[in-house]
């Protein structure tokens, strides 16, 4: 029953007194509340006018009062607190804080209870001052429930909420770390300095030391751990910040880029030199610092194209928008690296072909290479032949590490130990560390064992640390050997099957002998040379042991690999091929899964390809296989060229093993890379085969993603028909494992072939049914059919239920956070607006198409929106404007070979004739546009 309170004052009454139930409120208090300094003539007679009018309205009995009590001078309001809405959010909230595992829930149920804005209309100081309390505590309410969800969802609305609270640091905080997890990196950085620059302009300050340390979150910086008692290499450590800091012209190659190189052989202590330089000039560049191990040394080296992926996603490019050749991502590097400080250290160089696409497009940026070989091809503007330490150096170290007293007292000796090590800093590091662990061990005793010993040096000085290793440390150094590239402190634990408490002490103990390098927090690296001794150590003992440590290692990649496929994409059931029982779960949200995936990618790809190669066992390479499967939905594509490589040899292990099920679920991964680097043929080639095993092997789960492939390869193609074929075949297999998302997706992959193949009615009744049926797709498959359904209208020529359709697209991708979906469909809307006359509509959607495909980092999306706004600008008659985004697309687009640049180069000529800057036969005149687009 809703009861009318009377006049606003009058219900201000009755809220002063339940804001303190059961309290005795006096009279003056009660006047003071409602009219503050400003009373009326009679404020007591009045308040007790409003006290009887509420009485009339709230008392169970009239004459007899219950509810609101005269007492003691003033006025009493009887009513458990537990009926009163704040007293309840206040007890909700502290639950929250005493009851932590359910705080999300008792914050939600707080927040529940508002309806719309309190106290509204209410007059006088009181009601002010609660507007102000109620709405802060809303907001902190708010913060705390945002702070413990760490889901996408959310980000709309925590969105709006900033954006009405450009000032909360708190809020803005939670904002660009919520950006920052789900992949956004480069929009958070945004709000950042957003907020810096409001807070600095209008209140004078700098952010609050939370907001500071985001920052540091924000900014990419892959440098390892600055090197242990580093010493010597001052004048090289000067030299070398000299030269990148040093912004005059002699200090920059002829390409405006300063550029370092650093050369020696191996073990001189090329890494140490880089690193600690690298560190020192850290706030010389603010933007980040990038490092990739380019491992030149291995036999088979880093794939530039692999590295510039990890470097893209770094610097904010979401994993879905990184192209997929090695000419598109090194264009979009140079692209997203104009204009920024960034320190980029490439360690460990092949060659002069590997390192020329890792070269940033910016002067403000500076380059760092370490490499075994003189790179002449690369413009460096200091080069350094890096040779062994100095005698000074040298004894330097020791003292570093032993003391130099100790060294001192048997200095004889400690310079023959220097001598033995050939000064070379890799050996004299690792035998002054097994001095270290040995304190009481005289300087001459390891040089006796020095002697005896007929190997090479570097050889010398590992195989004596090994012997002195106790018999777990021993095993653990053979062991971590089989993790490549680097070890993270699970994969540590695995291949010792021990805890990651006990696994971590072992790793520090070989950190502490200078046989194993901390390079993170939890993560671990051997340095090349001492890798290679590990191994052959390890296959001289016992062959088994390498079997074992990749078992076990096989084993937590694809338990955790299968977890966060489940949650890239839930309920497809490609997840239970994997086997086993359903595991844990060890990710908090998608984003983490993410996270995970980027950095243990590479080494999945390596351990992949090593039991590929290795002896042949059934079991491992159909692990292997389904490692490789289970990171495909997780930027898999990101490190092409390794996959590609992987892949293969798991097909051919897979067919010497006459393992018809992994063939074809090694083919599909292989397919699918292929696919997103546009070799068309090939990976038709491998979808075929892959479809064609599946069968053969009862493998439908598997056989429908190939037959998706298959028709997605077509679509490419523009072989249509051929298309619809695979789709259809795809969706009726997705019906029948029951995979409801799978069959959408198919489905809807086949209506958009129909609309290009000429059946768009057909088309739009195949969306109007997928969006009609219950227990549809999610945001952002929803978004693709609606998308789908407006090329068709569009097709039809329906231009305004194209608009219409095109609009709910760019609404659910934006919710969804697609924003590769977004930009396509801001851009097919502009087209449809600027056909039905309203320009400027036209003009502002691909405006924002523009920007948005421009953030994500879209070559092909940011080509065709530079193409549809010069349609559109120079529809309103702007035609130097639409020359310049005509040939941005031209340019764009003759270098993607996309048919649409033949579009914009029309539209070109078209603009050029239209102005008289191309003659009667065609061709261009002196300043034409034409010219310049070339």
């Amino acid at each position: 029953m809703t009861i009318e309170l009377g006049a606003p004052r009058q219900r201000a009454v009755l809220v002063s007194l339940l804001l303190r139930p059961n309290a005795v409120i006096a009279t003056d208090q009660l006047v003071d509340d409602l009219w503050g300094d400003e009373p009326p003539g009679s404020p007591v007679v009045a308040l007790r006018s409003y006290i009887s009018q509420l009485r009339k309205l709230l008392e169970p009995v009239r004459g007899k009062p219950s509810l609101l009590l005269s007492q003691s001078g003033g006025y009493r309001i009887a009513v458990d607190p537990d009926r009163i809405d704040l007293w309840r959010v206040r007890q909700l909230h502290e639950l929250a804080g005493s009851h932590p595992h359910q705080a999300r829930e008792h914050l939600s149920d707080a927040l529940s209870l508002w309806r719309g804005e309190p106290l509204v209309d209410l007059p006088g100081p009181l009601m002010e001052r609660e507007r102000q309390r109620l709405a802060e505590l809303r907001l902190t309410l708010q913060e705390e429930r945002f702070a413990l969800d760490h889901s996408a969802d959310h980000l709309p609305e925590l969105e709006a909420l900033a954006a009405e609270h450009p000032f909360r640091e708190r809020l803005q905080a939670l904002l660009i770390r919520g950006l920052h997890r789900s992949g956004r990196t480069a929009e958070a950085r945004t709000v950042y300095a957003s907020l810096h620059s409001r807070l600095v302009e209008h209140l004078g300050i700098e952010p609050g030391p939370d907001v500071t340390a985001l920052r540091q979150e924000l900014d990419p910086d892959q440098l390892p751990n600055d090197p242990a008692h580093f010493t010597g290499r001052r004048t090289h450590v000067a030299a070398i910040a000299r030269a990148l800091t040093d912004r005059t012209t002699t200090s920059t190659t002829t390409t405006g880029l300063r550029l370092v190189t650093v050369t020696g052989m191996p073990g001189v202590g090329k890494t140490a030199l880089a690193v600690r330089a690298a560190h020192a000039l850290r706030p010389d560049f603010p933007d980040g610092r990038l490092h990739a191990d380019l491992r030149g040394a291995d036999l088979v080296p880093a794939s530039a194209s692999d590295v510039l992926a990890d470097f893209l996603t770094t610097l904010g490019i979401r994993p879905s928008a990184v192209p997929q050749d090695l000419p598109g991502r090194s264009a979009l590097f140079r692209t997203v690296t104009t204009g920024k400080r960034l320190l980029i250290l490439l360690d460990n160089a092949r060659d002069d072909a590997q390192l020329q696409p890792l070269l940033p497009g910016s002067s403000d940026c500076a380059v760092l290479v370490t490499s075994r070989t003189a790179l002449p091809g690369i413009p460096s503007v200091l080069r350094i032949a890096l040779d062994v330490f100095s005698p000074q150096e040298a004894i330097g170290l020791l003292d570093s590490v032993i003391g130099a007293a100790r060294r001192s007292a048997q200095h004889s000796d400690a310079d023959h130990l220097v001598e033995a090590c050939g000064r070379l800093p890799l050996a004299l590091r690792i035998a002054a560390a097994r001095l270290a662990a040995s304190p009481d061990q005289p300087i001459a005793d390891l040089l006796r064992c020095l002697a005896e010993d007929r190997e090479g040096l570097a050889e010398q000085v590992f195989a004596l640390s090994y012997r002195l290793l106790p018999p777990p440390l021993a095993t653990a150094f053979r062991r971590f050997a089989w993790v490549e590239p680097d070890i993270a402190l699970a994969s540590a634990a695995a291949v010792l099957d021990l805890p990651e408490r006990e696994a971590e002490h072992l790793a520090e103990a070989l950190v502490d002998q200078a046989l194993l390098e901390s390079v993170g927090p939890g993560r671990y690296r051997f340095h090349d040379l001492v890798r290679a001794f590990a191994r052959r150590t390890s296959l001289r003992l016992d062959e088994a042991e390498r079997t074992t440590a990749h078992h076990r290692l096989l084993t937590l990649l694809l338990t955790r690999a299968r977890t966060a496929f489940a949650l890239a994409v839930p309920g497809d059931p490609v997840a239970d091929v994997f086997g086993g029982p359903a595991p844990r779960p060890v990710f908090t949200d998608l984003p983490d899964a993410r996270r995970w995936a980027r950095a243990e990618t590479p080494g999945a790809v390596a351990l992949a390809a090593a039991v590929a190669s290795g002896t042949p066992d059934v079991t491992a390479v159909r692990s292997a296989v389904d490692l490789l499967v289970a990171l495909s939905p997780l930027g898999l594509g990101a490190f092409a060229g390794r996959a590609e490589e992987a892949a293969r040899l798991l097909v051919a292990a897979s067919e010497d093993g006459r393992d018809r099920a992994a063939e074809g679920r090694a083919r599909f991964p292989l397919g699918t890379v292929l696919l997103g680097r546009a070799r068309l043929d090939e990976a038709a080639e491998q979808a075929r085969e892959a479809a064609r095993a599946c069968r053969e092997a009862d493998d439908p789960a598997v056989l429908r993603q190939a037959l998706n492939d298959l028709g997605l390869i077509a679509q490419a193609q523009a072989r249509h028909e051929e298309a619809i074929t695979a789709f259809d075949a795809a969706a009726a297999l997705a019906h029948r494992l029951g995979h409801r998302s799978g069959a959408v997706a198919s489905t809807a992959n086949a209506a958009l072939s129909r609309v290009r193949s000429g059946h768009a009615e057909e088309a739009a009744d195949t969306c109007r049914r997928l969006l009609s049926e219950p227990g549809g797709a999610d945001a952002a498959m929803t978004a693709y059919v609606h998308y789908v359904l407006g090329l068709a209208h569009q097709e039809l020529g329906q231009l305004d239920d194209s608009a219409d359709q095109l609009r709910t697209c760019v609404d659910r991708a934006g919710h969804a956070g697609d924003q590769d979906r977004e930009s396509a469909a801001r851009s097919r809307l502009a087209e449809v607006l600027r056909l039905l006359g309203r320009v400027e509509e036209a003009v502002d959607e691909a405006t924002r198409a523009l920007r948005l495909a421009t953030r994500g980092g879209r070559q092909r999306e940011r080509a065709l929106a530079h193409l549809v706004l010069a349609h559109a600008v120079a529809a309103r008659g702007d035609h130097r404007t639409a020359r310049t985004h005509a040939a941005q697309a031209h340019r764009l687009l003759s270098g993607l070979g996309a048919p649409e640049s033949a579009d914009a180069r029309s539209l070109l000529t078209a603009l050029a004739t239209a102005d008289g800057s191309v003659t009667a036969d065609g061709s261009a005149a002196p300043d034409g546009a034409v010219t310049s687009a070339r």
